[in-house]
């Protein structure tokens, strides 16, 4: 399947797996609109990703994949 928000490729043998694999790839997509984006104002200045307190649970994933169409 593909991320219907950045088309990264996810792959696996198994549904179970391939549900696993998206779930962990939506805490850290940055083009997720659960998540924030914002720059750092440090030294650095660099991009950081804010997650949600609860991450992006097997139901969430489920419901983002039915909506897809995948």
């Amino acid at each position: 399947m593909n991320c219907p928000y950045c088309n990264k490729r996810i792959d696996a043998f198994t549904g179970l797996q391939e549900l696993r694999k998206f779930q962990r790839h939506l805490n850290c997509c940055r083009k997720n609109p659960a998540n924030v984006v914002f720059k750092a104002r440090g030294e650095d200045g660099r991009t950081h990703t804010v997650l949600s307190a609860a991450g992006a649970t097997m139901n969430d994933a489920l419901n983002i994949r039915h909506k897809s169409g995948q």
